[in-house]
């Protein structure tokens, strides 16, 4: 497994599947900000919980803006980081949870560039 350090995405590949860069690329270190997922505001907002009820850090943040409806964006896009030393943990626990979700699914597998279902 392989760091981004342009994009802070994990691959498997030779190339970053965000950016098509091999230069970036380097072994991950333990507090490397890792992209968990991109998701929409209502799965955000029961993904963040989680991830404070398991303590697990992490670093959310907001991708765009969009109308508000009381102060609160509901159609913003949320990218979640967590340190690579949690990323396994972090991944183990959306994926059980969110098991029945086609969308937090597809979200993991393209954080972490890979295509299709597995």
């Amino acid at each position: 497994m392989l760091y981004c350090t342009k994009c802070q995405r994990l691959t498997e590949g030779e190339k970053c599947p965000a950016c098509n860069r091999s230069r970036a690329l380097r072994q991950p270190r333990a507090d490397d900000p890792v992209l968990l997922c991109t998701v929409r505001y209502v799965l955000a907002a029961m993904i963040e919980p989680l991830l404070e009820e398991e303590k697990i850090p992490y670093a959310k943040h907001t991708l765009g803006s969009s109308a508000l409806l009381g102060g609160v964006s509901f159609l913003e896009n949320y990218a979640f980081y967590v340190p690579y030393a949690a990323y396994a943990g972090a991944l183990e626990l959306l994926t059980g949870i969110f098991a029945e979700d086609d969308e937090v699914r597809m979200a993991l597998r393209e954080a972490a560039g890979v295509e299709g279902e597995n």
